[in-house]
């Protein structure tokens, strides 16, 4: 008498956790491989990769994905909130704005001291050096109306 045999499941029908679908920028490693890789590219259905080695021009096409070993992966993107408009951190939009706002005015002080030292050792009249400082001051108002009307937009 034959053993009885155990039926099998489709694999399909087994849930299971799929993983993260591979993104630009993920450092990966390739079988057979010791070196890291970035992806430059992912095929739309995230099967295959295209892989550059860094600092080199060197470059693998359609590696399949099922082959890699990931090191660091880039952080995957929100998904789209309702509607198909992505969801928005209030937070972090407003303090990367700061940050583009002090480094803008941090740079143009800069730029402006170093053109007023010039200016003075070239003998250039004093109002030259007011329009100068007026132009820091403009900017300064001008980046504080912008984040206003853009910290009202966020909270709409």
């Amino acid at each position: 008498m034959a053993p009885k045999r155990t039926p099998k499941v489709a694999a399909h029908a087994i849930p299971h956790e799929s993983p993260l679908a591979p993104q630009v920028g993920d450092k990966v490693i390739p079988e057979r491989s010791e070196s890291t890789y970035i992806v430059t590219r992912v095929s739309p259905d995230g099967s295959e990769v295209d892989l550059s080695f860094p600092g080199t021009n060197i470059e693998r096409f359609r590696v399949k994905t099922a082959t890699l070993r990931f090191v660091d992966r880039m952080p995957q993107p929100t998904r789209p909130a309702a509607k198909g408009r992505p969801t928005l951190n209030a937070g972090e939009v407003t303090e990367r704005i700061a940050s583009v706002q002090h480094e803008n005015l941090q740079r143009l002080d800069d730029d402006i001291d170093i053109l007023t030292k010039y200016l003075k050792t070239e003998g250039a009249p004093k109002a030259t050096i007011d329009a100068l400082n007026r132009l820091s001051s403009e900017q300064r108002e001008s980046w504080k109306a912008a984040i206003e009307r853009i910290t009202e937009l966020l909270e709409d």
